[in-house]
């Protein structure tokens, strides 16, 4: 009776493995492919806004977002290689060979597990098993006299200027390590104090705030980093110069609609909208308004120079991006650059179609 229980159990605990290899195996496919899209998003061969639309690559964003985001906190490495993030790549190839080592694993264990039912069934009277045991071997204890005599040399200890040479130079590192390519878009709105002056102060809030919501919806919606809030205006961060323009695009063509809806004050929102790229050294633990960058100043100075309801980048950006539909030359230089635009007077034929 207790060579069949046994016999029954043996056979659930080889059921058991194999369920959980397949259930295991699966999920850490379901994971490859779901990384691997992710990386074909965010590379530079398609348009990830259009893939953004889609359904199915929508969910895949949603998945990887947080993971990514939260890797890249964790591994001080430098994963971008010609603007191409290679991180979610390098996962889904991590979780590829640990898929393969799981499956293999797996039908080593079920093997095993079947080849010792086969023997017990053979075995028509109780037989024992022996097992057979490997001889420990005890570590031996590190040498502590070593250390003494060591100590004993009278090594000279680093002097200060040694040891603030060595953090600088570390802390060099760990900065080219956490610097990635980034988009930056600068929006404010145009006379806000106008709006302000002579209205209700919780009518002018309550307008804010729905203009905020408004604002944050939008950003979330093409997968923003980070953002940095002032009363009137927001820099907001985005991983490609294309998400940060088409967020840009959306804001302008849903201002009209908002306007109409939600503001009763009398003065419509308009906005101005600076858009620029560059190397940064961002940490997702550090917020955006403590990031100094040549970058972030040249996209302030652009949303500073816009007309009313348009988005200024610059010549370099202008060429970067895949939809250059709209787009028309400034009508001046900003810090040095040649100035391109959408929007303005060209935005109401824009959204009239």
């Amino acid at each position: 009776m207790a060579d069949e229980t046994q016999f029954r159990w043996l056979r659930f605990l080889i059921g058991f493995v194999r369920v959980t290899r397949w259930i295991i195996i699966l999920s850490l496919g379901f994971l490859v492919g779901v990384f691997a899209l992710y990386s074909l998003i965010n590379s530079p061969f398609v348009n990830p806004v259009k893939l953004g639309e889609i359904t199915v690559f929508h969910y895949v964003i949603l998945i990887c977002d947080p993971v990514v985001t939260w890797l890249k906190s964790v591994v001080r490495v430098a994963t971008t290689f010609h603007e191409f993030d290679l991180l979610p790549l390098i996962v889904a190839v991590a979780v590829y060979f640990v898929m393969n080592f799981v499956r293999a694993r797996g039908l080593q264990l079920i093997a095993k597990l079947e080849t010792q039912d086969k023997i017990q069934r053979l075995k028509s009277v109780r037989t024992k098993t022996q097992s057979a045991d490997g001889l420990n071997f005890s570590s031996t204890s590190t040498d502590k006299g070593g250390k003494g005599l060591l100590g004993g040399l009278g090594f000279k200890q680093e002097d200060e200027r040694d040891k603030l040479l060595r953090e600088l130079a570390e802390v060099k590192k760990r900065l080219e390590k956490s610097k990635q390519r980034l988009a930056f878009l600068s929006v404010d709105i145009v006379g806000s104090t106008r709006i302000k002056v002579g209205q209700d102060p919780l009518a002018t809030e309550q307008l804010f705030r729905e203009y905020r919501a408004m604002l944050e919806g939008v950003f979330k919606k093409y997968r923003y980093r980070a953002a940095s809030w002032t009363p009137d205006g927001v820099m907001a961060c985005f991983p490609q110069v294309d998400l940060g323009y088409v967020a840009a695009k959306d804001l302008l063509k849903k201002l009209p609609t908002f306007n109409k809806e939600k503001n009763h004050i009398g003065f419509p929102i308009q906005v101005r909208c600076g858009l620029n790229a560059g190397e940064v050294n961002y940490d997702e633990s550090t917020p955006l308004e403590l990031l100094s960058s040549r970058v972030l100043d040249i996209t302030g100075h652009l949303q500073k120079a816009a007309v009313p309801d348009s988005i200024f980048v610059t010549e370099e950006i202008y060429k970067e991006l895949r939809d250059k539909n709209g787009m028309m030359p400034g009508p001046s230089e900003v810090d040095g650059y040649k100035v391109f635009q959408w929007g303005g007077g060209a935005l109401q034929i824009a959204s009239e179609i």
